[in-house]
């Protein structure tokens, strides 16, 4: 039961932690961007539409802007190469870095973050959904088991398992948190077509 209680009450932690770190990211977004704003268009400081400022408007969508020039940026193959760089050197040693990157893509709709993909992994008499994180590797791959429950895969263990216990689907991971996040209601039907016949 302890347990229980410590797995869920740090799953909401790393639920809501990113969340509230998008948030602050974008309020020192839109911050910082006011000021050249200000200096362009400073007509609008003081017009209001629906009790908002047309300057916070222009802001927000400014950075709405920005970041769609970014992620267009970001599907070119430098772009990749430079990224990929600096997440090994330099961010992968930031503490929670890994955790709102992957928070960040379960909001956008990201169905497998880096390559990864969703499987079934055969336990003991029944089957769990996973993450496969790489490629197996000399027969064995490394896989990420999600808890169930409320905060829905943010936590969790990774296992290396030989690969021939291992069925690959074409299931997206927001589909399986979803299941997860219901305490595993639908979780049959979900996994229906990779399942042995019984």
């Amino acid at each position: 039961m302890t347990r229980f209680i410590k797995t869920t009450a740090a799953g909401g932690l790393l639920f809501i932690l990113p969340l509230v770190l998008i948030f602050i990211l974008l309020e020192k977004a839109a911050h910082l961007l006011r000021g050249p704003l200000l200096k362009l268009l400073p007509m609008y400081e003081q017009h209001t539409v629906a009790g908002i400022t047309v300057f916070t408007l222009l802001t927000i969508v400014l950075l709405v802007v920005i970041c769609f020039l970014a992620g267009l940026l970001a599907r070119t193959g430098l772009a990749k190469k430079i990224l990929a760089a600096l997440e090994d050197h330099v961010l992968a040693h930031l503490p929670g870095y890994q955790l709102l990157k992957d928070a960040t893509a379960r909001m956008a709709g990201v169905d497998n973050v880096d390559g990864a993909s969703v499987g079934l992994i055969e336990d003991d008499d029944g089957w769990l959904f996973c993450l496969v994180l790489e490629p197996p590797k000399a027969g064995w791959v490394a896989v990420y088991l999600a808890d169930a429950g409320p905060g829905g895969g943010t936590a969790g263990e990774v296992h290396l398992f030989p690969s021939a216990r291992v069925r690959m689907t074409e299931l997206a991971w927001p589909q399986v948190l979803g299941c997860l996040r219901r305490g595993g209601r639908g979780a049959v039907e979900l996994a229906a077509p990779w399942l042995p016949k019984p």
